[in-house]
């Protein structure tokens, strides 16, 4: 009770007698009883209780609001002691409170900063430093691509024949690659190899589909032509739109590389190991001789193949067959390889000179990384950004596995046919080919999907 109570307040045994008991008016009870002190008295008056109490004046640090016990008088000393522990404890426990109020007043009134938790903190530094490390990467990224031709092609789905309701998915990326046969640098070239690499998220696995140079479709602005020619009239843009109208794909984004900087990026793996036919190995050293004769100085006598007798014999050397470690002219020249077979074990020979440099990736360690991007990425042209590329980093370096299909195959039942310009051509229902490669593409999420093949 305040001050005030206390100086004219009933006393202990009249509150415990009845009408005024403190322990009705929330006030102290019988044990701690309540007084009045005299007025003109020398010295705090004395009135003996029943329970051996009496009433004092409060102690030094009274202030209004603090409950007020008078213990000077006990029949213990012990029980005395135990009774100023209480007290003391219950002052201090009513100023904890009086500050509690404080400060929510003065919170109430001004909005007062709050302390960030530990695991607010820790989150923060988190997220800090997986933005720089981002950044780095992106930076590293891209200073290792700086040499990378880099280009803009449009963003607009009908001027790339994207198809409404074609099938996508984002766990899973189309990219068309065009190996073009320029002879000469800025030469408008056909592109002699066709393919969509397909980045499987889903199933981790990188998808090589190749389509034939000599397959016949439609060309917007050029009416029925072989694909290769695509290319050559309308560039890549041109050549994205004929395969997406044509096989119904949702392809947005190319690389292109000659067949000159293909030699180069083979040379910087290492060159690879291919097993060779007999037959294979006079046809390529043949190929060889041809480029020589088209740009002087190009080809080296240690791209050749030994005959038997370990001398090069173009005309009268015998070879037999073998696993060869190709440089990059051989390898350029293995790909090529057209007429001693057909258009598509060439494309097929295509297909394995990438999964030899796939595999030669997976040979490589981590550190060997950045000099084999510098070198690669300054004989390539894309329409990918920096950050497409991070997005495809992973399965393309990690633990991958390849898969090819080649169109047409059997199931599109092709035969030979000729233009009215005369120029052989591949002739096949392009929608069973459409259908052939979105069930390759998405297996069980394709429409068209019958099971693993």
């Amino acid at each position: 009770m305040g001050k005030n109570e206390y100086q004219t307040g009933p006393r202990h045994g009249a509150a415990r007698n009845g009408a005024g008991s403190s322990r009705r008016q929330g006030q102290s009870t019988a044990r701690h009883g309540t007084g009045s002190r005299g007025t003109g008295a020398s010295r705090p008056r004395r009135e003996p209780l029943q329970d051996n109490y009496y009433y004092e004046e409060p102690p030094r640090g009274w202030q209004e609001g603090d409950s007020f016990q008078d213990i000077s008088s006990y029949s213990s000393p012990a029980k005395r002691r135990a009774d100023q522990r209480a007290m003391e404890e219950e002052r201090a426990a009513s100023r904890r409170r009086s500050s509690g109020r404080q400060s929510r007043e003065i919170s109430s009134g001004r909005p007062q900063k709050k302390r960030a938790s530990w695991g607010k903190r820790i989150a923060l530094t988190c997220l800090a430093l997986v933005v720089l490390l981002g950044a780095g990467v992106v930076y590293l990224f891209g200073s290792l691509l700086s040499g990378l031709t880099m280009t803009t092609i449009t963003s607009d789905p009908d001027a790339l024949g994207i198809q409404t309701g074609v099938q996508s998915d984002p766990k899973i990326i189309n990219v068309a690659l065009f190996g073009l046969d320029a002879r000469e640098e800025g030469e408008t070239s056909r592109s002699d190899v066709v393919m969509i690499l397909t980045v499987d998220k889903r199933h981790h696995t990188l998808k090589l589909t190749s389509i034939l140079r000599d397959s016949e479709v439609y060309i917007d602005g050029y009416g029925w032509d072989k694909i290769t020619h695509a290319y050559a009239y309308g560039g890549p843009e041109l050549a994205i739109r004929t395969i997406n109208q044509n096989f119904n794909l949702d392809i947005q984004d190319y690389v292109s590389v000659d067949f000159y900087q293909m030699a180069d990026i083979v040379d910087a793996f290492g060159g690879v190991d291919m097993d060779l036919t007999a037959e294979e190995a006079a046809a390529l050293n043949e190929n060889l001789w041809n480029l020589e004769q088209e740009t002087p100085g190009t080809v080296a006598y240690g791209d050749y193949i030994p005959s038997t007798d370990g001398t090069v014999q173009l005309v009268y050397g015998e070879y037999q067959a073998g696993t060869y470690h190709l440089t990059g002219n051989a390898a350029v020249a293995y790909a090529r390889i057209r007429y001693i077979d057909s258009d598509d074990v060439r494309a097929s020979r295509q297909q394995k000179v990438l999964s030899a440099l796939l595999y030669q990736l997976k040979k490589k360690n981590i550190f060997q990384y950045p000099s084999l991007i510098r070198k690669v990425s300054s004989l390539c042209e894309t329409s990918l950004d920096v950050g497409n590329m991070l997005g495809m980093a992973p399965i393309l370096l990690g633990g991958l596995k390849l898969e090819t299909l080649s169109i047409p195959g059997e199931e599109e039942q092709a035969y030979g046919a000729y233009l009215d310009s005369g120029a052989w051509v591949y002739e096949y229902d392009l929608t069973a080919a459409s259908q052939h490669i979105n069930r390759f593409i998405y297996e069980e999420e394709s429409p068209y999907y019958t099971g693993a093949e």
